[in-house]
Parts: structure tokens; sequence; C-alpha cells
């Protein structure tokens, strides 16, 4: 098995070189910080959610698989720090009124169906939002998907599927998807 330049950066991580550990995880704090803002819906408390994330990958690089790739792990990583950030306050969704009524040519129209939208996304399961996320949002392979949602890649594409399927049947997000 031929190992590579991550493999090798995780190794030397390991071994407790940060400029190592900080060569893997730049390229995942963009998408890790994207990822979190779509969970908690606030970018200074994503940005914590990333920090504390990036310590606990410090920590448990030792958990991390040989052969495994850094960004699916860290990504699960910052998606369970979300989890603990919203279990840890009173977490609120803003109810919108139904977008029929509301319908017209304003500048506010786009904002008020990334509302509804955000309203649907919320009331679908954990994973499938998770999944949804990850895939069209991070635009992440399948491979990955699965990996951070800690299903297979079969799991992972039903249950994009299935999320699709209650997105486009939530009340009020039919205009927003189509």
């Amino acid at each position: 098995m031929e190992i590579t330049p991550e493999q090798q950066l995780i190794a030397q991580a390991r071994r407790g070189d940060i400029e190592a550990f900080e060569a893997i995880l730049e390229p995942s704090i963009t998408p890790a910080h994207k990822y979190a803002c779509s969970f908690l819906h606030d970018p200074s408390l994503a940005e914590d959610a990333v920090q504390e994330a990036c310590v606990r990958a410090w920590r448990k690089l030792g958990n991390l698989r040989v052969g495994s790739s850094f960004q699916p792990w860290f990504l699960g990583i910052v998606a369970r720090q979300c989890r603990d950030q919203m279990r840890g306050r009173w977490w609120r969704m803003i109810r919108m009124p139904n977008t029929e009524t509301l319908r017209s040519d304003l500048p506010e129209d786009a904002a008020l169906r990334r509302a509804v939208l955000r309203e649907a996304l919320g009331e679908l399961t954990e994973r499938g939002r998770q999944v949804l996320i990850l895939r069209l949002y991070l635009d992440l392979p399948w491979s990955d998907v699965a990996s951070v949602a800690g299903l297979t890649e079969a799991g992972a594409r039903t249950r994009y599927y299935r999320a699709l399927e209650r997105l486009r049947f939530t009340r009020g997000s039919q205009e927003v998807l189509t």
C-alpha cells in the first residue's frame, strides 16, 4: 500500500508535529465552518464549534484509522461539536408565515425563501439534514458523506434521496426547491 502525502502528515502529527497537523487541518477549516454554519445558523457560534473541534481533533488524532482521510473524520467531530452546542442551550427555529400569501417581486423574497428552506431543513431528521448539507452544500463525494454520517455509501444515498423527497413535500418549500 502506497503512503499518501496526507498519511505522512498524519503520522508526523501523531508524533506531536504541530506544523504537520496544521498542514492537514488547513484545507478542512473552510468546509468545516460552512458545515457548522449550516447547523447553527450563526457564524460566530460556528467559529467556536470549529475551534473546539480543532482542539478535539488534535487530542484524538490517534483515533483516526490508519489509511483514512482526515477531512471526513474531522467533519464528524465538527458535527458532534455542533450537536453538543445545540443541546447546551435553548435551540429554536423562527416560524415564518406561509410563503403563498407573501409571494411578490420584492427584494425580500429571496430572504424569505431561504428562511422557509431553513425551516424545512429543521424539520428533517438530523441524519437526513446532515447528508443533504454534506452533499449539496459542501459538495463532498459519496464516500466522504457516508464516512462523516457514519453510514455506508448506499445508506447515505438513501437518506439523501428520502430527505430531498421530504423537502419537496414540506409546506412552503415546494416553491423554494423548484
